[in-house]
């Protein structure tokens, strides 16, 4: 299996603590900080995986120039 399958169900595993950790205590806002480090670490680890390698979708993408927004 690859390091990013493994990473998903690493992140996936620590998603579903934290849903059931709140579904217990009844605290919605448990855990939100890692949840957001979480998913934002998932979608720059997407992001660079596609610009590494677009495929076909590389007619699509648009360069940026770094420090723009």
């Amino acid at each position: 299996m690859s390091n990013t399958a493994n990473r998903l169900k690493l992140y996936e595993a620590i998603l579903a603590l934290i849903e059931q950790m709140r579904a217990q205590t009844g605290d919605e806002s448990l855990g939100a900080s890692i949840e957001r480090v979480v998913v934002d670490t998932q979608f720059r680890e997407l992001e660079r995986e596609i610009l590494e390698d677009p495929g076909p979708i590389e007619p699509w993408l648009i360069r940026r120039r770094r420090g723009e927004a």
